[in-house]
């Protein structure tokens, strides 16, 4: 059984999607958007930042400031392991979850989310500060008042050796033993591994192996008035 695998993000990285493919150009890094993450950061901190926005998201920062995973304690007392690395791009074999990461994130990177999210955080409590130049390569103040549209990528023909786990295991092993639960889990457990089976991409996809489509939506994310379109974007 071959699965089809899909990325969810916004037209701001689609030209260097088509042009370098799907992990061709890592912009966290190339444009050092995780350093200036890291940098912002460090303000909010050094300033004693208190907005209820902040602490609430301060654990998911940390986790991205310094690239790692995090462990939740969930209200019901299971520990949830999130991953908060970013050094290549991530897919998954539900197109659901790509379509609420699309749709949930206005700039299509968690990356550049948080580093605006922080900006806008500064600006609002008169902190005196200056985005180095040599971080804001990507230049991250022109990305905030302009309307962005999400992307859905669903990718092809992907092989099993081209994908890791989110946690470092080996793709081929996994995928293997997702295969065998279609037999032995019942339709709502397959349905939930499904959900939350997400694979790092260990080398660029091209466009050959693409189909991109912008995501038209209304209503919430996750409730009943959330309803969508797609359209298929022409490859030249």
């Amino acid at each position: 059984m071959n699965f089809k695998y899909y990325h969810g993000t916004s037209d701001i990285f689609l030209d260097s999607i088509i042009e370098f493919g799907l992990g061709g150009i890592n912009p966290n890094l190339k444009y050092k958007n995780l350093e200036l993450l890291q940098f912002l950061f460090n303000e909010c901190e050094k300033n004693k930042i208190s907005k209820r926005e902040y602490l609430i998201g301060r654990e998911n920062i940390v986790g991205m400031v310094n690239q790692t995973t995090v462990e939740f304690i969930m209200p019901n007392g299971k520990t949830v392991l999130t991953n908060y690395m970013h050094d290549k791009p991530y897919v998954g074999i539900t197109r659901e979850r790509a379509l609420i990461y699309a749709c949930d994130n206005k700039y299509g990177s968690e990356i550049l989310e948080y580093c605006i999210m922080l900006f806008k955080f500064l600006k609002e409590e008169n902190i005196e500060f200056e985005l180095p130049k040599e971080l804001n390569l990507f230049g991250i103040e022109k990305y905030i008042d302009k309307e962005h549209k999400p992307i859905l990528i669903e990718l092809n023909g992907i092989k099993d050796s081209e994908l890791e786990t989110e946690f470092g295991k080996s793709g081929p092993k996994f995928l293997s033993d997702l295969r065998k639960d279609f037999n032995t889990l019942s339709p709502k457990e397959l349905d939930f591994k499904m959900a939350y089976s997400n694979f790092k991409l260990l080398k660029p996809i091209f466009t050959d192996r693409m189909k991109i489509y912008e995501i038209e939506f209304e209503g919430k994310i996750r409730r009943s008035d959330f309803e969508f379109t797609l359209s298929r974007i022409k490859i030249a």
